[in-house]
């Protein structure tokens, strides 16, 4: 098989479109400033909150590939709705964009109340493979709308693939623990199926932390179906930060490892 077909195996792999999952704890959130008017919305509890980046590098096996980009922007106003914009791009580095040029932007609104997704946009640029799908989030209507006028039923409360990789941070993970969540994708709704297999100690660059490892599996077609294995190494912190995604395929394996992490400041605290 030539580099070409071998990276055009691993097109879902790269971390932004790719990766999975709500603890909710309550305490209390900080008091408005004087003169400022409280926000209309409730905020559900969770680890992260507006401000959050983390950057990682992306190797296939020993050749540095990329670099991918996770942060919550900001927050931002859709259907009435408030929602954490949340935005994720992967770009190959210039010796692999020789071979296979990647440029992947992906931005999904996850709604602070409820922490669903209302909104998902995906832009995939890689090789000569390009792709655009957008996807309107009704969950009183249970219905997934496309922009293409194609709409498909949805249970109320499903993920998309980027807020699905947020949910899972906020699960109450435990070893031994198995979750269950709808999640749509690939115009069908899905059960992902989320197992904590046991705690380990990682270091990547930005650090080396305690962490859960986890594995989502899905049956059938839809987030998550690769060739191979998807782990997830999650940090056992307040942040619940995913520090390594290891994918492995028939031609190699690819990791995902963090490089640098910057915090947000959550709506509403997530304690222990």
């Amino acid at each position: 098989m030539n580099s070409s077909g071998i990276l055009s195996r691993f097109r879902s792999s790269w971390l932004p479109s790719s990766v999975v999952l709500a603890l909710f704890i309550t305490v209390g959130s900080p008091d408005p400033a004087e003169g400022q008017q409280e926000p209309a919305f409730e905020a559900a509890p969770s680890v992260y909150g507006p401000g959050e980046r983390m950057v990682f590098s992306i190797g296939y096996g020993p050749i540095k590939a990329g670099e991918g980009i996770l942060e919550v922007v900001g927050l931002t106003e859709y259907k009435g709705y408030t929602c954490y914009d949340v935005r994720s791009k992967a770009n190959s580095n210039r010796f692999f964009s020789s071979i296979y040029k990647v440029r992947d932007k992906v931005t999904s609104y996850i709604d602070v109340e409820t922490l669903y997704s209302r909104y998902f946009n995906k832009r995939l640029r890689e090789g000569d493979y390009k792709k655009t799908v957008e996807i309107d989030f009704d969950h009183l209507a249970e219905e997934a709308r496309y922009s293409n006028g194609e709409t498909y039923p949805i249970s109320s409360g499903v993920q998309d693939v980027l807020s699905a990789f947020f949910y899972v941070r906020n699960l109450d993970l435990e070893v031994g623990k198995v979750f269950h969540v709808p999640a749509h994708s690939s115009r069908r709704t899905y059960d992902l199926k989320v197992i904590i297999h046991r705690k380990e100690k990682v270091e990547v660059e930005a650090g080396t932390w305690n962490c859960y490892v986890v594995e989502p599996i899905i049956e059938g077609d839809g987030l998550f179906k690769h060739e191979g294995k998807l782990t997830l190494y999650i940090t056992d912190d307040a942040h619940r930060i995913p520090i390594l995604i290891k994918t492995k395929v028939p031609v190699g394996s690819i990791d995902v490892e963090l490089k640098e992490y910057r915090p947000g400041v959550p709506l509403v605290t997530h304690v222990e």
